[in-house]
């Protein structure tokens, strides 16, 4: 004998999930709530500039300034060692005001080093960015090239974390909002 089992029964049977899928509409919600964030975040770009900042990015932007140049004087001086200097190294002695010997190339990248790591030459620039900073703060036109890349610096820095947190918060809010 065998027994018969309705399609309805089995049907019956089948445990609910646990979740329901996302609905088209509700991931709209939740990426249109993250780029309203992110483009909300985006206005921080046009917070002022703090004078700690300010400086601090002046600084590291120097820094790396001095750094690229050692690392380019070390080329060259392997191109001298070799008695094998390429057209683009002579250009950079050449800006630089050095004659194409390793010694005046080894003092000039000391001497860059020093002006990075020394305790007293740092303090030094970073007194040039703090008295800088008010002037060129109300007259932008006068910034030199160093304070130019400070300012720009510290805003796109405030642009990014501001897009990223405006993005976060957004999403947060686009998920609170497509619960059921």
């Amino acid at each position: 004998m065998t027994e018969r089992v309705s399609y309805e029964a089995q049907v019956n049977q089948i445990p609910a999930p646990y979740y329901y899928p996302q609905t088209g509409s509700s991931k709209k919600r939740k990426y249109g709530t993250m780029l309203i964030g992110g483009l909300l975040g985006m206005n921080a770009y046009y917070l002022p500039v703090s004078k700690d900042t300010f400086v601090q990015r002046g600084f590291d932007i120097k820094r790396d300034d001095n750094f690229d140049q050692i690392r380019k004087l070390k080329t060259v001086a392997e191109e001298i060692e070799k008695e094998n200097l390429s057209t683009e190294s002579k250009m950079i002695l050449q800006e630089m005001g050095l004659p194409e010997d390793i010694n005046a190339v080894t003092a000039k990248c000391v001497a860059l080093e020093k002006e990075v790591t020394d305790p007293s030459s740092v303090r030094t620039i970073k007194e040039k960015f703090i008295n800088s900073f008010e002037n060129f703060k109300k007259h932008t036109h006068k910034m030199d090239a160093e304070c130019s890349d400070a300012f720009r610096a510290a805003k796109w820095n405030k642009f990014k974390w501001g897009v990223g947190i405006g993005s976060g918060i957004g999403l947060a809010l686009g998920l609170l909002g497509s619960r059921d």
